[in-house]
């Protein structure tokens, strides 16, 4: 069972040619790494994750691979704030995607269906993103956890955020507010029940 696979390989496995499996390398659609030599390889978790994303079946030699685990979305603007709080998300066992806010969010949150989304706000009420979110019939059950400034966690709360955590971030503070906040749902469901 190959841990990497050439792009090559990943085609076959995709069904698809080998120039299509490049632009999608190229595009960013799949990710790969170059070994020393200039190769393109594909992690068998990346090519599995994709294969899931676009809804094509998984061949044989992938099952097993996805875990069934908890998903979060991470909205915000690209830079390294959104890249920290995904690792610190994915540190915890979560299937992370992330996404520039907006109506590509709203998009992304559909496809995806998250267990939690965690957005990076740059206002107290959250911005066009979270009062999309919340007024979607199918994302608002949703848990969302805000990260902004200190003085914007009442707002943020009172505009439909679970939890707010401030910046600047502490280590493994995000990946603690998207655990509890899950816990507390699981917790609630099961009363209900």
């Amino acid at each position: 069972m190959h841990r990497f696979y050439t792009t090559f390989e990943a085609a076959h496995l995709l069904g698809v040619s080998l120039p299509t499996v490049v632009n999608w390398i190229k595009g960013r659609r799949l990710k790969a790494h170059r070994t020393p030599g200039g190769h393109r390889r594909i992690a068998r978790e990346e090519l599995a994750a994709f294969m899931a994303r676009h809804g094509m079946p998984l061949p044989p030699e992938l099952d097993g691979v996805l875990q069934t685990g908890r998903k979060a979305l991470v909205v915000g603007e690209t830079g390294p704030a959104r890249e920290a709080v995904t690792r610190d998300v994915a540190r915890g066992g979560f299937t992370v995607e992330q996404c520039a806010a907006g109506f590509i969010a709203g998009a992304r949150a559909a496809r995806f269906q998250p267990d939690v989304v965690v957005l990076l706000v740059a206002s107290a009420d959250g911005g066009e993103t979270l009062a999309g979110l919340r007024a979607d019939a199918e994302l608002a059950a949703v848990p969302v956890v805000a990260v902004g400034l200190a003085e914007w966690s009442a707002r943020l709360r009172a505009a439909g955020c679970v939890a707010a955590v401030a910046l600047p971030l502490a280590d493994g503070a995000v990946l603690a507010a998207a655990s509890q906040v899950l816990s507390l749902a699981a917790a609630s469901t099961r009363r209900r029940s």
